[in-house]
Protein backbone atom coordinates (compact mmCIF):
# COMPACT_ATOMS: atom_id res chain seq x y z
CA UNK A 1 0.00 0.00 0.00
CA UNK A 2 2.86 2.71 0.68
CA UNK A 3 4.37 2.06 -2.70
CA UNK A 4 0.80 2.53 -4.34
CA UNK A 5 0.32 5.77 -2.03
CA UNK A 6 4.01 7.01 -2.95
CA UNK A 7 3.71 7.05 -6.93
CA UNK A 8 0.24 8.81 -6.20
CA UNK A 9 1.53 11.06 -4.53
CA UNK A 10 4.61 11.69 -7.00
CA UNK A 11 2.40 11.54 -9.71
CA UNK A 12 0.43 14.07 -8.52
CA UNK A 13 1.70 16.35 -6.11
CA UNK A 14 4.51 18.91 -6.57
CA UNK A 15 7.61 18.32 -4.68
CA UNK A 16 6.75 20.16 -1.14
CA UNK A 17 10.49 21.54 -1.27
CA UNK A 18 9.49 23.38 -4.73
CA UNK A 19 5.94 24.66 -3.50
CA UNK A 20 5.43 28.16 -2.00
CA UNK A 21 4.80 28.40 1.85
CA UNK A 22 1.64 29.60 1.61
CA UNK A 23 0.61 26.58 -1.05
CA UNK A 24 0.81 23.48 0.66
CA UNK A 25 0.18 20.38 -0.80
CA UNK A 26 -0.47 21.63 -4.54
CA UNK A 27 -1.12 19.48 -7.89
CA UNK A 28 0.79 19.15 -10.62
CA UNK A 29 -0.78 21.13 -13.67
CA UNK A 30 -1.18 18.02 -15.45
CA UNK A 31 -2.57 15.76 -13.20
CA UNK A 32 -6.19 15.41 -13.02
CA UNK A 33 -7.24 14.05 -9.85
CA UNK A 34 -8.07 10.44 -10.05
CA UNK A 35 -6.28 9.60 -13.56
CA UNK A 36 -3.44 7.39 -12.49
CA UNK A 37 -3.07 6.33 -16.01
CA UNK A 38 -4.11 2.76 -15.00
CA UNK A 39 -6.67 1.96 -17.59
CA UNK A 40 -5.52 -1.89 -19.11
CA UNK A 41 -8.62 -2.39 -21.03
CA UNK A 42 -8.76 1.06 -23.06
CA UNK A 43 -12.11 2.28 -21.24
CA UNK A 44 -11.02 5.66 -20.33
CA UNK A 45 -12.12 8.48 -22.40
CA UNK A 46 -9.65 10.54 -24.35
CA UNK A 47 -12.51 13.73 -24.22
CA UNK A 48 -11.27 15.49 -20.59
CA UNK A 49 -15.60 16.41 -20.34
CA UNK A 50 -15.99 12.80 -21.10
CA UNK A 51 -13.34 11.37 -18.60
CA UNK A 52 -15.25 14.46 -15.76
CA UNK A 53 -18.41 12.65 -16.52
CA UNK A 54 -17.09 8.79 -16.64
CA UNK A 55 -15.72 10.10 -12.97
CA UNK A 56 -18.70 11.89 -11.38
CA UNK A 57 -21.25 8.42 -12.57
CA UNK A 58 -18.52 6.66 -11.13
CA UNK A 59 -19.02 8.58 -7.46
CA UNK A 60 -22.50 8.22 -7.78
CA UNK A 61 -23.03 4.70 -8.77
CA UNK A 62 -20.66 4.28 -5.31
CA UNK A 63 -23.01 6.52 -3.36
CA UNK A 64 -25.66 4.94 -4.32
CA UNK A 65 -24.26 0.94 -3.07
CA UNK A 66 -23.10 2.69 0.64
CA UNK A 67 -26.82 3.63 0.71
CA UNK A 68 -28.03 0.13 -0.01
CA UNK A 69 -25.53 -1.27 2.22
CA UNK A 70 -26.77 0.83 4.76
CA UNK A 71 -30.43 -0.26 3.96
CA UNK A 72 -28.99 -3.74 4.45
CA UNK A 73 -27.61 -2.84 8.22
CA UNK A 74 -30.90 -1.54 9.07
CA UNK A 75 -32.86 -4.29 7.66
CA UNK A 76 -30.60 -6.68 9.61
CA UNK A 77 -30.88 -4.23 12.51
CA UNK A 78 -34.82 -4.52 12.99
CA UNK A 79 -35.30 -7.88 12.31
CA UNK A 80 -32.02 -9.92 13.51
CA UNK A 81 -32.01 -11.62 9.38
CA UNK A 82 -29.35 -11.00 7.25
CA UNK A 83 -30.23 -10.46 3.24
CA UNK A 84 -30.05 -13.97 2.08
CA UNK A 85 -32.07 -15.20 5.00
CA UNK A 86 -34.79 -12.62 3.78
CA UNK A 87 -34.30 -13.74 -0.21
CA UNK A 88 -35.06 -17.45 1.22
CA UNK A 89 -39.21 -16.89 1.27
CA UNK A 90 -38.52 -16.94 -2.55
CA UNK A 91 -37.36 -20.29 -3.24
Amino acid sequence: IGATEQFRAEKGWVDPSETPIDQPGMLKADYTPGDLGFDPLGLKPEDPEEFREMQTKELQNGRLAMLAAAGFLAQEATDGKGIIEHLTFMS
